[in-house]
Formats: C-alpha cells, sequence, structure tokens
C-alpha cells in the first residue's frame, strides 16, 4: 500500500507542476504569446527564443505556457459537465429502475454506439467550427459512460439494508439519493473523471488540429500542431514541442488516474 501512495504522490507532484505552469504561464512567459514580429519568424530554437518562433514571428515557448491554460481550463470544463451530467442520469436510472430506466439506458446505448470523436467531428463539421459547437459535439456523447457506471452502482445501492432503514426512517428521495447513493458513486466519478483527462485533451486537440475548435490568434496545442503541420520540414520545432506539451501531460494525468484507481478502488488489492 505504500508503494501506491509513494507512486500517486510522484504522478500528483508532476501534474501540480503542469497545472502550477498552466495557471502562471501569462506571468511566466518570456514574450507575448500574440505578439507577431515578422523579421523574427521561424527562428530556430536558441537563447532568445527556448523554443524557436512561429510563422509569424511568435515565440512558441510563450505560447506554449499561455496555451496551456486554455487547454486545461476547456478540458476541465468538459469533464465536469460530462461527469456532473451523466452521473446525474445514471444515479436517477438506476435508483429508479423501470421503465425510466429503460428509456434512458437505451438512449445511452445509442449514443454509445457512436464514436465520440468521429461523431464530434461530424456535429462540428455541420455547426461550423468553434470552442461552443465543440463543447456541444463531445458533451452529447461523452457523458454516457459515466451514467453506465453511475447506474450501475445506483441499482446496487438501492437495495443495500441501511437504504431500506433510510426509506422507514422516512428519509425523502432527494436526501437518499444525495446522502446514502451519491458519496459511494463519487469515488468511482473521481477515477473515471482522473483518467478521462488525457482523452479528453486529446481530444479537443485532435479537434483542433482539424480546425474545427479553438480558433486564432488564442494560443491552443492543438492549434499549434494545426499551424505548424504546413511547415514541418522547414520549422519542425513548431510542432514537436506543442506534440511533446501534449503528450507529456496526457501521460501524467494517465497515469495519476491509475495510481489513484489503485488507492480508491476497493477491488484493487
Amino acid at each position: 500500500m505504500r508503494g501506491k501512495w509513494i507512486r500517486f504522490s510522484v504522478f500528483l507532484f508532476l501534474a501540480l507542476l503542469i497545472l502550477a505552469a498552466a495557471f502562471w504561464g501569462p506571468v511566466l512567459a518570456p514574450y507575448d504569446p500574440l505578439e507577431t514580429d515578422f523579421a523574427a519568424k521561424l527562428l530556430p530554437p536558441g537563447r532568445a527564443h527556448w523554443m524557436g518562433t512561429d510563422n509569424v514571428g511568435r515565440d512558441v515557448f510563450s505560447r506554449i505556457l499561455c496555451g496551456a491554460g486554455n487547454s486545461f481550463a476547456l478540458t476541465f470544463f468538459m469533464i465536469a459537465l460530462v461527469s456532473v451530467f451523466g452521473t446525474g442520469i445514471g444515479m436517477v436510472s438506476g435508483y429508479f429502475g423501470g421503465s425510466l430506466d429503460t428509456v434512458l439506458m437505451r438512449i445511452t446505448d445509442i449514443l454509445l454506439a457512436f464514436p465520440d470523436t468521429v461523431f464530434a467531428i461530424a456535429v462540428v463539421g455541420m455547426l461550423g467550427p468553434g470552442l461552443l459547437n465543440t463543447v456541444a459535439a463531445l458533451s452529447f456523447v461523452w457523458w454516457t459512460k459515466y451514467a453506465r457506471m453511475a447506474r450501475g452502482l445506483a441499482s446496487v445501492i438501492r437495495t443495500r439494508d441501511y437504504i431500506l432503514q433510510a426509506r422507514f426512517g422516512g428519509a425523502g428521495t432527494f436526501k437518499i439519493l444525495a446522502c446514502y447513493v451519491l458519496p459511494n458513486i463519487v469515488p468511482q466519478v473521481i477515477i473515471m473523471a482522473a483518467l478521462d483527462v488525457g482523452g479528453m485533451m486529446l481530444a479537443l486537440a485532435g479537434l483542433s488540429f482539424l480546425g474545427l475548435a479553438s480558433q486564432p490568434p488564442a494560443p491552443e496545442w492543438g492549434y499549434m500542431l494545426y499551424e505548424g503541420k504546413s511547415y514541418m520540414q522547414t520549422a519542425p520545432w513548431i510542432m514537436i514541442f506543442a506534440g511533446l506539451a501534449i503528450f507529456i501531460t496526457v501521460v501524467v494525468f494517465n497515469l495519476l488516474g491509475d495510481s489513484l484507481r489503485d488507492i480508491l478502488d476497493p477491488k484493487e488489492e
């Protein structure tokens, strides 16, 4: 058990370090991430620009630091949105059962049949590029696994003795859901949300890379990949450093989620 806590502490430290860099990015950035300098465009990494400059002379290091805040803010907003909505739907479905459960779970099954990223690309392609449409498209399908998980737990919890005792004691439905069912679901929701940070960031970066999410001139890691792909041969550092930022962040948060699951999941030995 001690090894699990050590592993969790290491990845938590790394995750907090990344979040701190994202939060303080505008302060730490040596240059304005939006300032263009055509005289310094496509400069390779050096003393003046640690990670080089892009096609309009903007400092890549500054854009990565400032873009981290945009990437994390959107990722955490999406995770919070889909986890709260999906957990609420699943909890109500599993607790009440019957025809309500059947209807809600059939809707969930239909949406689960669509690959989330492909579905999001189709929706954003029809509605037009933009963050709002991207959030709507991903949220429309991403909440389903939270609903499935919460429904399975709630359907088991509702048969527990303490739920029956609460009913006999006069507790209302809302109190039972809020005080008895939800607290038993939250640990699993936290685990799933932590594991989803990397996946959500990749999905958003992928849509930005296709030019469907973030729009210029705001710095965002996925869109930096999109901007740099035209200069892969002449200025590969634009894509390399943005790709490394995404890769390192996704790996750290995935490993953090795994270590958190080892601690919170009672099934883990």
